[in-house]
């Protein structure tokens, strides 16, 4: 009996160095490179943190460093990129680093169940299918911006309604501005409607609330090996993810049944005519319409919430915006629509949206890449063929060898005092990956410009309607994993109709 117990015993150890060995011991390639510890990636797993800690205390020395370091992340060691020269290389090579989400990564997981293949990490003539139908519709000219200026009002008269329930308490945001940000996905580029902004129990948005809790699990986004076994609760994962998904394509057919209800130039009517012609077929539909849909609102989003964090402890930069704005005489809304051209002539506003970016990119860390032969990157790094490659903005876009000391500080007139000099640092710091938010090359974030148009209209009209500052109860953390933006911020909002 004694033997048999310590044969067990043994077979454990050695299972356990077996799993360490083959999974969790840093590959010897790139060989001038330092790994972060394996256990870094499961520390929210075991514990409530903010990730920007994490990123401090474990990954930002050795990662400034060298350039880059080697990450566990997704089951898998892959290398993470810091510097601006080594990005401009990925970027540059679509060949060499060619796009390979997580369709081919882990295809098994609910992650790819739920993007499928998609525009944002296909490949080669795929890629090129895809970006024929999406680069259109999300690039053209005539965004209806009055849908957008109604549904910003109609956002200020929420937040108004729930400031006035919280008394002096703080007003969680970020129900109302994922409402938001789908309603003007939806309504303005998809031209869907799914009446998320005036009904918090609009199918979308429970079913949107229930993926977002799934997908960001630590322990299943490190080891999406998980996902082929049976469990429940990725059972049930999956099926949320197929309704989330059927709810979408519902919503898309219905709008275009409707008389008038999409323009031939939207991107919803192109992607139902690129299924209706061959050109895609039933399931690149699906995955495509999902990833539009979740990139469309969820980074703008999120760049929302981290803006009005930013004006919110920066109370003389929300004032400075406040008197652009009276300065163009926008400070009384009105029924009329906000020129778009007038709002891109606005230097601080372009400067406060680029820094808020420049601290807190949607996508902070992204890694979708590999090698398809052997690299040397920098000239320095030897990567093996076959290695999952990525980079991470949230690092690239503080490094203090290039933003200077104050990296780290909210400092919108770093990017010049008038529009054709923040125009041209703005190309500057892109063409030399040293602000990577929108990422770059051709792979290029398409909705840049949707994105910034949302969030001129949503700061003009928020800043002059109220005015904001942090809830002093609310502590001040960002996420524990996935995107890095505070976590469930409360805002104290005041009308400027009683100043």
């Amino acid at each position: 009996m004694l033997i048999f117990i310590l044969e067990i015993i043994l077979l454990f150890f050695l299972s356990i160095f077996f799993i360490y060995y083959i999974f969790l011991l840093p590959p010897k390639y790139p060989q001038n490179i330092p790994a972060v510890p394996f256990w870094v990636a499961l520390i929210p797993f075991f514990k409530d943190v903010d990730q920007s800690d994490i990123f401090r205390e474990y990954i930002q020395e050795p990662l400034r460093k060298h350039g880059a370091v080697k990450l566990f992340f997704g089951a898998q060691w892959n290398v993470l990129v810091h510097k601006p020269q080594y990005l401009q290389e990925i970027f540059k090579d679509e060949d060499l680093f060619e796009k390979s989400g997580n369709q081919k990564k882990i295809p098994h997981s609910v992650l790819s169940q739920f993007l499928g293949d998609n525009i944002i990490s296909a490949h080669g003539q795929d890629w090129k299918t895809y970006q024929s139908v999406v680069k259109p519709g999300l690039q053209r000219n005539n965004f209806e911006v009055e849908k957008l200026v109604k549904n910003a009002e109609s956002l200020c008269g929420l937040l108004k309604d729930a400031q006035l329930r919280a008394g002096n308490g703080g007003v969680p945001v970020q129900e109302f501005l994922q409402r938001y940000s789908v309603a003007n996905l939806s309504e303005v580029v998809l031209q869907t409607e799914f009446d998320a902004l005036n009904s918090l129990n609009a199918p979308i948005n429970v079913l949107q609330t229930a993926v977002k809790r799934e997908i960001f699990k630590p322990i299943f986004m490190n080891f999406p090996v998980l996902d082929r076994f049976p469990f429940p609760s990725r059972e049930q994962a999956r099926k949320t993810v197929d309704r989330f998904r059927n709810e979408l394509k519902r919503g898309l057919v219905e709008s275009s049944t409707k008389a008038n209800g999409m323009s031939t130039d939207g991107l919803g009517r192109r992607m139902l005519d690129a299924r209706d012609s061959g050109t895609w077929n039933e399931k690149q539909l699906l995955d495509n319409l999902t990833v539009a849909f979740v990139a469309g609102q969820e980074n703008p989003q999120l760049c929302m919430i981290s803006t009005l964090y930013l004006l919110a402890k920066h109370p003389e930069i929300q004032s400075k915006l406040y008197q652009e704005i009276l300065q163009f005489n926008l400070g009384q809304p009105a029924d009329d629509v906000l020129d778009p051209e007038v709002l891109q002539d606005m230097p601080f506003l372009t400067s406060v949206i680029y820094e808020s970016l420049r601290l807190f990119p949607p996508i902070g860390q992204l890694v979708n890449r590999h090698t398809s032969e052997n690299a040397l990157l920098g000239g320095e790094i030897m990567i093996p063929k076959g290695t999952y490659v990525g980079y991470n903005c949230y690092s690239t876009n503080r490094d203090p060898t290039v933003w200077g000391e104050n990296a780290n500080v909210f400092d919108p007139a770093r990017w010049g005092d008038n529009t054709v000099a923040i125009q041209k640092q703005y190309r500057h710091r892109r063409a030399r990956a040293e602000w990577v938010s929108f990422h770059g090359g051709r792979r290029a974030c398409l909705g840049e410009k949707f994105a910034l148009l949302q969030m001129r209209v949503t700061l003009v009209s928020l800043v002059r309607k109220m005015r904001w500052g942090l809830d002093p109860t609310w502590i001040d953390r960002k996420t524990p994993a996935g995107p890095l933006y505070p976590r469930a911020l409360r805002l104290v909002f005041e009308s400027r109709e009683k100043q």
